[in-house]
């Protein structure tokens, strides 16, 4: 895939005016996925068209209007205000034609700071979760000079000039993360990154597609780096319930800590980690089956938390596949182990002790 996106930079940096299309059926995150890489093209100074004529709405809340527009438009006439900024449009209908008036503040407009460019043709076309040519046909007036398919699924018939198509991607959200991150990691921004978090957990149906690995979370956390809302996304795309499991689950990843020598994933919840994001301990039977699998490049794993109840307590769980790790868990806390897993409580109310006391006989 590596090489495959090396020469769709090479065609990006030479194309002025480049088109953009999913599948008109919006399956899975094939939306947001599209929506980032519109927002890194217009960063990159391209003209950017948007081919399809609508969108979901439930995805509404990533579309910034002053940047992306649905328009049943067939021409564009573009104005680079360098030396003038427009601050009037008027425009009057003739028998011989469409008069535009443009008032400006004064300074100089010139002939070559004005370009015509129709829409629906493009020396770049750029196709998402598109399998076969024919689903979009009746978006393209003429078929573009170049054409570039990103997709993930096994039955793409490798139409495109470049066909980037990774059928082992849960997400069509981390092909084109990975397409960005080539062409210049500097270009994520809270925008684009938010789009693409966004599709990531549309299009692994809340981490619970069977091609998820340790590098989707690894773009989860880099992604959350870099301004994606964990938070607001699933807030706006999913119900009470299921959201408050995955907020926590979104706090957790952004505070999960390596303990070298150890292969230990450590992760401390306080009372506030809970209410900051209006979640309590009983949501966390998600995270924890999250990463008590192996998805996450660590073989142990340890959850604290601070129990909401009185007197104050110390819960954890710990997983490990070694008898011998678990074993000392249970010599030093009252607990009951299932599995590769051992739920245990500590009277001692101060959660960095315990910490503390566990890291020093594992």
């Amino acid at each position: 895939m590596v090489e495959e996106i090396k020469k769709v930079k090479k065609v990006i940096e030479k194309s002025r005016n480049i088109g953009l299309c999913c599948s008109p059926d919006f399956r899975k995150d094939t939306f947001p996925a599209t929506l980032a890489l519109f927002y890194t093209l217009k960063k990159l100074g391209k003209n950017v068209n948007f081919l399809n004529k609508e969108y979901p709405l439930k995805f509404n809340f990533l579309i910034k209007r002053e940047r992306v527009h649905f328009s049943q438009a067939d021409f564009l006439i573009a104005i680079k205000e360098a030396g003038a900024k427009i601050s009037q449009l008027s425009y009057e209908k003739t028998d011989s034609g469409t008069l535009l008036y443009l008032k400006t503040n004064g300074g100089e407009l010139k002939k070559e700071d004005i370009f015509f460019q129709p829409l629906k043709s493009s020396e770049l076309l750029i196709s998402v979760g598109v399998e076969k040519l024919e689903k979009i046909e009746t978006l393209i007036n003429e078929k573009p000079k170049f054409l570039i398919s990103i997709d993930n699924q096994i039955e793409n018939e490798n139409f495109a000039d470049i066909n980037i198509v990774e059928a082992s991607s849960s997400s069509l959200s981390e092909i084109v993360f990975e397409t960005i991150r080539l062409i210049d990691e500097k270009l994520f921004d809270k925008e684009i990154s938010n789009c693409l978090l966004c599709g990531i957990i549309q299009g692994t149906s809340n981490f619970q597609d069977l091609k998820i690995n340790s590098q989707t979370f690894q773009k989860v956390s880099f992604l959350m780096e870099k301004g994606a809302n964990f938070n607001e996304l699933v807030s706006r795309l999913y119900g009470l319930k299921e959201e408050l499991s995955l907020r926590l689950f979104g706090k957790v990843l952004s505070k999960i800590k390596i303990v070298e020598g150890k292969n230990l994933g450590l992760v401390v919840l306080k009372k506030e980690d809970f209410s900051e994001i209006g979640s309590s301990p009983s949501h966390l039977k998600f995270t924890l089956e999250k990463l008590s699998s192996s998805l996450f490049p660590f073989q142990n794993f340890l959850c604290l938390w601070e129990s909401v109840n009185s007197p104050p307590l110390t819960k954890g769980v710990f997983y490990s596949p070694s008898k011998k790790m678990i074993e000392k868990i249970l010599e030093n806390f009252p607990g009951k182990q299932k599995g590769n897993g051992v739920l245990f409580v500590s009277e001692e109310p101060n959660i960095e002790e315990v910490k503390e006391k566990i890291l020093k006989f594992l």
